[in-house]
């Protein structure tokens, strides 16, 4: 009677019945009811969370997706400002490329008149030298200035533009002007020729190498070429004695001067003072003897001397 229990039921009858259970199936079919019971409620419990969970992120996709669609507006926005401000900026660059195609084509045009009036003045100054070398009877010696500073004509290679050879001939010619005894060194009368003539002091007949000056104590002398003192010193009957050369076979004297301002091994340019007249050496009175010298010969200077100083209306080029 142990393992087994009854259940009584009775009816409003008074009819009544009994079952009679095994403890031990009882026990087990409550057990199993029970373990039922807990795994369909953990079940329940994590379907549950799981639900909740997808919600959770299913409406983080939605936020997100908005926030996106909102991004893709605004982009949206900013490209098409974008796209105006580059066609505004390409018709301004347009506008300013026309504006400088405009410019530029005046001051080619201005180019072209500058350029026409400095061919012409560079012809100008070209015939000019030409006729001055001409009628002194100096030629222009061709060679390349790049190895010949102070002497030489124009180098023209045949490929050149024309208006190169024209600025590199009369830069040629300018260099060559710059470097040429030309005009007078001392204002005066000229008192004794180059060549044959009675020696003022011993009346006797002997060449005379070059030109006598007339001018006054203290007169300035000036050089007619740029060039370096070579003598500068008291030299004999010559008295106060300047030499100078002049880098292109040319040389100049100066002699019977007061005194001299310049010392050997210095550079001179045109028309630097380089001492004073005077009457020192063997001399009669104060004048300037000046001789040009060409390769140590000594040449007439009166054609030299004939030429206007060109310095005052052409520019050298250094």
């Amino acid at each position: 009677m142990g393992d087994r229990f009854h259940i009584i039921i009775t009816g409003e009858d008074g009819h009544s019945s009994s079952f009679q259970f095994s403890r031990r199936k009882t026990l087990l079919a409550a057990a199993a009811t029970i373990i039922f019971i807990l795994t369909a409620t953990i079940v329940t419990l994590t379907a549950s969370g799981s639900l909740f969970e997808n919600r959770y992120l299913s409406h983080k996709v939605d936020e997100l997706q908005s926030d996106l669609s909102e991004k893709d507006l605004v982009a949206a926005h900013y490209q098409k400002q974008m796209e105006s401000l580059m066609k505004e900026y390409e018709y301004k660059l347009n506008n300013q490329k026309t504006h400088y195609d405009l410019e530029n084509t005046n001051l080619q045009l201005e180019n072209v008149k500058l350029m026409t009036s400095a061919i012409s003045g560079l012809n100008a100054r070209s015939e000019l030298i030409e006729s001055v070398m001409h009628n002194i009877g100096v030629e222009i010696i061709k060679s390349n200035p790049e190895t010949s500073e102070n002497s030489g004509g124009p180098f023209i290679p045949a490929n050149d533009p024309p208006y190169d050879q024209l600025i590199k001939k009369v830069d040629t010619y300018l260099r060559t002007i710059k470097y040429m005894p030309l005009g007078r060194p001392v204002d005066g009368l000229i008192t004794s020729k180059y060549g044959n003539r009675t020696d003022p002091l011993n009346s006797k007949k002997g060449i005379h190498e070059g030109v006598d000056i007339r001018g006054k104590h203290g007169e300035k002398i000036r050089a007619t070429a740029a060039g370096v003192v070579v003598k500068a010193f008291r030299n004999g009957g010559y008295g106060n004695y300047v030499e100078i050369d002049h880098g292109n076979g040319y040389r100049t004297v100066y002699a019977h001067m007061q005194n001299y301002l310049v010392k050997r091994g210095e550079s001179v340019q045109q028309g630097q003072v380089i001492g004073q007249v005077g009457s020192s050496g063997r001399s009669t009175g104060p004048h300037l003897h000046y001789e040009i010298r060409l390769h140590q010969k000594p040449v007439n200077p009166t054609k030299f001397l004939n030429v206007a100083d060109l310095s005052h209306t052409l520019t050298y080029v250094n």
